[in-house]
């Protein structure tokens, strides 16, 4: 398999065979069409621009993406704020890895089935197909798996080139303004069924800000759990509590403490985590979901409560993105109620906005940032 590195060329061959579709030779560089990019120009904070990211056609076992919605998230957060435990990404790399969009040219040795015009989401986690586990068949147990817009070019942009078999095929029934909450939602559903294993009748908490706590929350809804939603005070508490309403969960920002078996911290903040500590009963579950900046200092007692079971619960797998995929065509116009959609042109402003919290034009609190590179 042909692995486009970000930054730089092939670490496989990738150049000797004729894609399908395609009467040029395989990893050629497609210089006919502009292709704007969202993507790391310099190691320091804010150092993100849109570039002109020139997409190689396809390797015998890779596919072009064309790229319908991208969803920015916390790990184009770190790197825009230039997070030391990120400054391993290399200039030059293309962010973004929550994407929907349709198979263009496909190489050679794609299955018939990957074809072109197929809809699909990329597993965010690809794997390296040539270590031991993934010659075994393990393939999540890949011991050099690389994420996309961190380890390789990702998908903020309008086309990109990715292994077919990192593919998840979307159906008919789910629009592209759910289906770019897949990922997303395969984390929600690895922290809530696989790690928590939330039960029905438990009661629930889950502290966000963003799309993954609101859909970690409603997965746990759905599960038959007493779903309760607890935000921070402040001048957009009350319009992420009505959006709450609207998607059936309650919400507070004064948790009752000893309450709840279970507690899914999605907010990434200290005192968040604080507050889940002094809130939960005895031998309740703490489920650590979001991505925590350097340095973010985190309470004495959430060492010291030895009663409460501590879990991290980080990235997805394939198995995840197919159990996401069923979920959301449960609910297929929650998108309409997480998004806000920004035109390639407002790429920058839009990581800007996720990264400080901000809300759009029209006091709407920013839940999930998608950028439409067709615009």
């Amino acid at each position: 398999m042909a692995d486009e590195q970000a930054g730089g060329g092939l670490s496989g061959s990738g150049q000797d065979g004729a894609a399908r579709n395609a009467g040029r030779q395989d990893g050629a560089r497609d210089l006919a069409r502009t292709n704007p990019a969202l993507a790391r120009v310099s190691p320091d904070p804010e150092g993100i621009a849109l570039i002109d990211h020139p997409v190689r056609l396809p390797g015998p076992e890779e596919v072009e993406f064309r790229v319908a919605l991208c969803g920015l998230c916390g790990s184009d957060v770190v790197v825009y704020d230039a997070d030391p435990h990120f400054g391993w990404v290399r200039t030059g790399t293309v962010l973004g890895h929550e994407s929907v969009g349709t198979v263009g040219r496909v190489g050679l040795l794609v299955p018939e089935e990957i074809a072109p015009g197929m809809r699909a989401v990329p597993v965010s986690k690809v794997r390296c197909g040539r270590c031991s586990e993934c010659v075994a068949g393990r393939v999540e147990q890949c011991r050099r798996p690389v994420t996309l817009g961190l380890g390789r070019h990702g998908t903020a942009c309008g086309r990109t080139v990715v292994p077919w078999h990192c593919l998840v095929p979307v159906p008919d029934g789910l629009p592209d303004t759910t289906a770019v909450l897949v990922e997303p939602t395969s984390v929600a559903w690895r922290a809530v069924v696989e790690v928590a294993r939330v039960q029905a009748g438990e009661r629930v908490a889950v502290s966000t800000t963003r799309a993954i706590g609101l859909l970690a929350a409603l997965i746990a809804k759905a599960r038959g759990a007493d779903v309760t939603m607890v935000g921070r005070p402040g001048p957009e508490h009350e319009a992420k509590r009505e959006l709450a309403v609207r998607l059936g969960l309650r919400s507070t920002t004064a948790p009752d403490p000893g309450r709840f078996d279970t507690w899914v911290e999605a907010s990434g903040s200290g005192k968040q985590l604080a507050t889940a500590m002094a809130s939960v009963r005895s031998g309740a579950k703490l489920v650590l979901v979001a991505m925590y900046a350097s340095g973010t200092r985190q309470p004495v007692n959430a060492r010291a409560r030895r009663d409460v079971s501590i879990l991290t619960s980080y990235s997805s797998t394939r198995s995840d993105f197919e159990e996401a995929v069923g979920f959301l065509l449960t609910v297929p116009h929650v998108g309409e109620q997480l998004i806000t959609l920004f035109p390639m042109d407002r790429a920058v402003e839009a990581l800007r906005l996720t990264a400080r919290a901000a809300a759009t034009k029209d006091g709407r609190p920013l839940i999930k940032a998608v950028l439409q590179p067709g615009s």
